[in-house]
């Protein structure tokens, strides 16, 4: 019905024009003067119907975007609560990131100190020898922070003269150095499951005249069975562990390597509790990384023993756990 009355509207327009064309021509003014405001009022007409019918088209256009903002909407209040929990479950995710990244700037932020400590141990335990010590932190090596909290240990009012580690290397000269330096006894027992290894450090401790305060112990992998775990695995050889050795104060767990089986470091404390004291600290190394953190906690749950562990504190990236009854 619009379309028809549109198309009358701008015919009667054009007529009309047509009309006041002839009639002006042949003199007729009055008449002319009507067939003009005859066709504006038809051409009005006929563009007021167009656009009319141009609303239309738009508005027609249109429709399918109003549904689908509004089923947009209606989706979005639906899913509200989907979002928040997918945003709850991102945080979550990528909290230990954050704390991971804030724990490597806390350590790089400290680093300074921590080699302005090593240096000045290293006057006070070695002197003015040529000899260099082992690189911390390279390959298997200890970091410093933990070499530190060694040496602190021996030289400290706890007084932790006797050492036991599982791994042998910087440790073990920094240890020996450190017991050296008090003077008052202490040694320094040493399991090593490489040979080539073992000897390397008693050449390193015989050119920093330390042999006398360490022993290297040859302790090459064998499988052992762990019954916390359920497992059999490769651990140390304790057929020349040293049976009158007890009281320990204190044992450093780098070994053996964590590709050796799952929680390659866990038999430490079942196997060797007993040449512990009461009080004495078990220092775990690596444990930034999921199996040694797995080890701590299970230590920590409990062992088959009237004894227990305790977690204290981390240094560095390695966990400090204390003896108790």
């Amino acid at each position: 019905m619009l379309h028809t009355l549109r198309k009358a509207a701008w015919l009667v327009g054009m007529l009309a024009a047509v009309t006041a064309v002839v009639t002006g021509i042949a003199g007729f003014t009055d008449l002319t003067l009507a067939a003009l405001g005859l066709a504006v009022l038809a051409v009005s007409a006929g563009a007021f119907l167009s656009f009319r019918a141009l609303a239309e088209v738009v508005r027609e256009a249109a429709a399918p975007s109003r549904r689908i903002t509004n089923a947009i909407t209606e989706l979005a209040g639906r899913q509200k609560g989907d979002a928040e929990k997918i945003e709850a479950i991102v945080q979550r995710g990528t909290k230990p990131i954050g704390d991971g990244i804030a724990a490597l700037v806390r350590q790089i932020d400290h680093q300074p100190y921590v080699h302005a400590e090593l240096q000045r141990r290293y006057a006070q335990l070695i002197g003015t020898t040529d000899e260099p010590m082992p690189v911390l932190g390279a390959n298997w090596a200890a970091t410093a922070p933990t070499i530190l909290f060694i040496v602190d240990e021996v030289l400290g009012h706890n007084s932790r003269r006797t050492v036991i580690e599982c791994g042998s290397g910087a440790s073990t000269l920094w240890t020996a150095a450190a017991l050296r330096h008090r003077g008052d006894g202490g040694h320094v027992w040493s399991l090593e499951s490489d040979a080539a290894y073992a000897e390397i450090t008693r050449e390193n401790l015989k050119r920093h005249g330390l042999e006398a305060w360490a022993t290297v112990i040859d302790a090459p992998l064998v499988e052992t069975t762990v019954t916390e775990l359920g497992t059999v695995q490769p651990w140390y050889d304790l057929s020349g562990w040293p049976d009158d050795l007890v009281d320990a104060d204190l044992m450093f767990v780098d070994g053996p390597p964590g590709v050796t089986a799952r929680m390659a470091r866990f038999p430490a404390v079942p196997q060797l509790l007993p040449h512990l004291r009461n009080g004495a600290y078990v220092v775990l190394d690596d444990t930034n990384r999921p199996q040694e953190r797995e080890i701590v906690r299970r230590w920590n749950a409990g062992l088959a023993s009237t004894r227990s562990l305790r977690t204290v504190k981390t240094v560095g990236r390695c966990t400090v756990l204390e003896v108790t009854r």
